[in-house]
Parts: structure tokens; sequence; C-alpha cells
């Protein structure tokens, strides 16, 4: 993961992008992800269905690699490490979500109780 923050910092500073305002970069990744959700759009495509047509597979790809970068480029703005905020969002999830509780189709349902039981406290 390191060094994918190093390539993505040695890259914008030969172009001089970083240190673009944080909110400027959040945008920025709603905006691929946007980009990104248009290939869905007006399908559910299935795994297998996107592997079939390579072209919507790399287009898709290359979405979701913008989203990537702009992603670590918030974590190089932020200063922090990205295995040690995803390891920490995964143990609160793995709490919130627990294995034998959330599982398969009726984990499905048990997921959006949670959920929905989570945004009425917010």
């Amino acid at each position: 993961m390191n060094e994918v923050k190093k390539e993505v910092q040695k890259f914008m500073e030969e172009r001089d992008w970083l240190g673009q305002p944080p909110a400027d970069v959040a945008k920025s990744i709603i905006i691929e992800a946007a980009e990104l959700l248009e290939h869905f759009q007006w399908s559910s495509f299935f795994c297998e269905e996107v592997e079939k047509d390579q072209k919507t597979k790399n287009e898709i790809v290359a979405e979701l690699a913008d989203v990537f970068i702009y992603a670590v480029e918030m974590a190089i703005l932020l200063d922090v490490n990205i295995g040690d905020i995803v390891h920490a969002k995964l143990i609160k999830a793995a709490k919130k979500y627990p294995v034998g509780v959330v599982n398969g189709k009726l984990g499905s349902k048990k997921y959006k109780e949670i959920k929905k039981k989570y945004r009425a406290k917010s």
C-alpha cells in the first residue's frame, strides 16, 4: 500500500498538483465515483457479464482507478496511513456486523435492520 501512496505522491508532486484543499479532493472522489456508477445506471451487471465484455470492464476499471487515486491523494493530504485506517474501520465494522448475524441472504435483511437503527440514532 505504501508503494501506491509513494507513486501517487510522486506523480502529483511532479505536476505540482499536491496540496489541493481536501474539499476539492473529496469532490473529485465523488465525481469519479459517479462516473464509475454511470456504467451501471441502466443495468445490474453481474461479475460474469462484466468479464465477458472487455471494453466495459476496462472502462469500469479505469474509473475505479480514478477513485482510488483521489482517495490516496486524500490520505497523503491528511498524512494518514492507509493500512491503519482501513484496519481500524474493518475492526469497527466487524463489531457492528458480526459474522453469523449478517451472513448470506438472511444477513442482508439483518444488515438493513442494523443500518436503519444506526441511522435513526444519528
